[in-house]
């Protein structure tokens, strides 16, 4: 006979999909290095910038005709500073929870993909309507390289927000054993 459905073991599932978890790993890891060598920029004095940084920062405004990096409006630039103050440590938190598969990273993970989400939108209209744009093509070419910037963090909040143990009891076990190590 079988034990009554209550009193046997659930099955250790993720909530969230493999792909989901692999993605975000990627975003905040890559996100990591563009923050400080990229995004940076746009509120340090080009005095403290590595020049290789500065180079690249220089090939990607030329390449991709970026008028947001290339002269940053203070609104931008305030965008940058809660990206350095708030996102980038956040990027370390998120990359340990998510390779780790911790729940607790469920509310700071909606309360950051909300937010960066949120502050996609006046970047990508700014993209859409720049009157300073050489081409249609340039335009959409800018739009899709910061697209996945919206992308990603409103899936997460999203993913996050729909799941109350995103990793499942795996991410509890898994804990613990990390522990008794």
């Amino acid at each position: 006979a079988r034990a009554p459905a209550a009193s046997r073991p659930r099955p250790s599932v993720m909530a969230v999909s493999e792909t989901f978890r692999l993605v975000v790993i990627v975003f905040f890891a890559t996100h990591i290095p563009a923050t400080i060598l990229m995004d940076s920029q746009a509120l340090l004095p080009p005095s403290v910038v590595p020049s290789f940084a500065r180079a690249l920062l220089r090939f990607h405004c030329e390449q991709n005709a970026d008028p947001l990096m290339a002269d940053p409006p203070v609104w931008f630039k305030s965008f940058i500073l809660f990206e350095l103050l708030f996102q980038l440590p956040f990027f370390f938190v998120g990359l340990r929870a998510f390779t780790r598969r911790e729940n607790w990273i469920r509310i700071p993970g909606i309360c950051y993909g909300a937010h960066t989400a949120t502050t996609l939108i006046p970047i990508l209209a700014s993209i859409l309507h720049a009157p300073e744009m050489k081409s249609e093509a340039a335009r959409w070419k800018l739009f899709f390289i910061y697209l996945p910037y919206l992308v990603v963090p409103a899936w997460m909040a999203l993913e996050l927000a729909r799941h109350e143990k995103p990793f499942g009891n795996a991410a509890r076990r898994a804990s613990r054993a990390r522990k008794q190590e």
